[in-house]
Parts: structure tokens; sequence; C-alpha cells
């Protein structure tokens, strides 16, 4: 069955974003019902903690975990999740997906468990990577938050906030580090302080990863939206071929583009450098009757059976076109001093 190019993208990272690979939080009990399920301690009471379908940052029909405020203004929605064992040499990323709708009262939180440290090596006991109002209302985000292993000497964070229309990285935040005594974490997310009972903030998608290189990108948890930036993938990818060989994308059919950028090295200038040695048309002509094609194009024969490389046939024909350039030049001047030999001759 045929497939658009971009259809294809978004299949592939769509599966990408709904693997559990990774994920070390356990969503199995997420399923519809109020209050707390195992592993998940409620934010506020249980009438303020209910879980129930809507559509998702995605799309798609999900089990949205929402925050229904009572008016105490204390906790009004959100949950801590299990707690994770972890090696705190190693970095931790921590992500959900929030939507507020009717009003900005009250503040949204992502954090993870206390103990940890800042980024300076003094110790939180409250750490939130970000606390606050989301950019828009009515609108998801993907927040992005990491702990980093107790040798990482960075002092730099890489925690966002990401629009799940645009894709784009809209918000920083702030980034954690492990002390040696961590053995566990957790994450937090939660809803604070909202007066408002009309007000509704929704989680979705929480997930605990080990950086490691093997967690899904930002990109594919985004589910790559139109629009919004880069596709990636960390394989090969097929179109209408189920073997791409040595090559990254393989396409059994034809492409159409506006434009097509060929990065290359080695550009064939060198032939107007002095001690190039240019072939002469003799030797151009000896080589054309004994193989039958240009000296450094490939026959006809190796084309049809392998194709060619765009950037290195368009250095072929610059050298070629160069070395014409030349003897076109050569011949003119010739061609000039015999006019005047002539014309000398002439009484």
């Amino acid at each position: 069955m045929k497939k658009s190019l971009l259809g294809l993208f978004l299949l592939l990272s769509v599966c990408a974003l709904g693997s559990k690979a990774q994920n070390l939080i356990n969503l199995n009990e997420w399923v519809t019902g109020s209050g707390s399920i195992t592993g998940f301690s409620l934010n506020g009471l249980v009438s303020e903690n209910e879980r129930e379908w809507g559509i998702g940052p995605l799309g798609t029909q999900v089990v949205l975990w929402t925050a229904k405020p009572s008016g105490d203004q204390n906790g009004d929605g959100g949950f801590v999740a299990p707690t994770t064992a972890i090696n705190n040499q190693k970095s931790y990323r921590y992500t959900i997906w929030l939507k507020k709708t009717n009003s900005t009262d009250g503040y949204s939180y992502l954090g993870c468990e206390a103990g940890v440290n800042n980024l300076d090596g003094s110790t939180n006991n409250n750490p939130y990577f970000w606390y606050g109002d989301l950019p828009e209302l009515n609108r998801w985000y993907l927040l992005v938050g990491y702990v980093h292993g107790s040798g990482d000497a960075s002092t730099v964070s890489s925690g966002g906030i990401y629009d799940a229309v645009t894709g784009k990285k809209v918000v920083s935040i702030t980034d954690f580090k492990f002390p040696t005594t961590a053995t566990s974490t957790r994450l937090r997310s939660f809803l604070f302080y909202d007066p408002n009972v009309n007000d509704r903030q929704y989680f979705y998608g929480p997930r605990l990863e080990e950086v490691n290189g093997n967690e899904p990108t930002i990109s594919a948890l985004l589910g790559n939206p139109v629009g919004a930036g880069d596709f990636y993938f960390s394989g090969k990818v097929g179109i209408k071929t189920q073997t791409p060989g040595d090559y990254d994308l393989a396409v059994n059919g034809k492409i159409r583009s506006q434009e097509i950028k060929v990065e290359t090295a080695g550009w064939a200038d060198y032939v107007f450098e002095e001690d190039y040695k240019l072939p002469s048309l003799e030797e151009t002509e000896k080589f054309i009757q004994k193989n039958g094609h240009l000296q450094d194009v490939p026959k006809a024969s190796e084309v049809e059976a392998n194709g060619i490389s765009l950037g290195e046939m368009n250095k072929i024909l610059l050298k070629k076109i160069e070395e014409l350039t030349l003897q076109v030049i050569q011949l003119n001047k010739t061609v000039q001093q015999q006019d005047k030999e002539i014309k000398a001759l002439k009484p």
C-alpha cells in the first residue's frame, strides 16, 4: 500500500511515542476513576483528582489525569509517581504533558524527589524543574526536566517546555544533580493554590528514563508535529523498499523538491592551478577512442548498475568544464596568433 513520505514519518513517530521502552514509571493502572492508584500519591483531595477519557496532545483518545480545584487554594490535583531505584552516577529525564484551561489562577509544577543537589552543588529539599503558568491556556505542553549524574560537572540546564503544536522549546527550565547518596527518585507534577473551581489541569504520559541514548528523542515524544521542525530516526528509512542497504534514506520511486543541497569537498578549482597537467585534445581523443567515455566519467554500464552520486558527479562535470574552458582559451590564443601571422603576410 502506498504511503506519502510525511505519512510514513508520522507513523514511525507515533510508534516511537507509543513505545513503553525505557519508561521506568509503571502506568498499567492509569485507568479511568478517581483518587489514587498503585504507586501514585494524590496531591489534594480525592474529589480534586479524576482520570477520564479525553483528547491527548497528539489528538488521540487517551486517559487523562484531571485536576479539579475545590477552591481551598491548597493542593488542587496531581500526583507523586511511584518510587524508582536509580544509579546516581547516571542522568535521568522526567517528562509530563500538561494543559490548563479556563484561567491562569494557581500554579503548575513539575519536580522530582527531595534531596537532590542544585547544579552548583548545594542541596535542594524541594526541587522543581519548573513551576508557574503555562505559556497559553487550552494548549498542550511537554515539560522536560533532567537530573544529572553525581559525577557530572556540568552547570548548564537542558530542560525545557515544548509547544505541542509547533514542537519548539518555548521555556528553559532548571536541571538538578544527584548526590552520591541517592538511590531512588520520583516524578512530581501538581496544580497548587488555585481558587477557581472551574479551572482544569490535565496531566498525560508521565515518563522517567535513564539518559543513555536509547530513550525516545524529544522529537519522538512530541510526535513530530507537522511544521514543528526536524524529524529524527535512529535507523535507516526505506520508502517503497524494505532494503535501504548502505543508505540512510532509500526511495524506490521519484522525488520532487524545490531545492536539494549536497555537501561535498574537493571542488575542482584545482584545475586552474599552475602545476595542473591539462590533458591535450589529442590525449582526450585517444582516451575516448580506447574507452568509449571521457576520462574520470563513469561508464554507462556502471551508472545503470550503481547510479551516480550527485556531489561526486557535479565535481567531475565541473572539472571537465574547467578543462574544456582552458583548452578553448588555448585554442583562442592560437587562432589569434595565427590571425596576426596571416595578416602580416598580406601585401
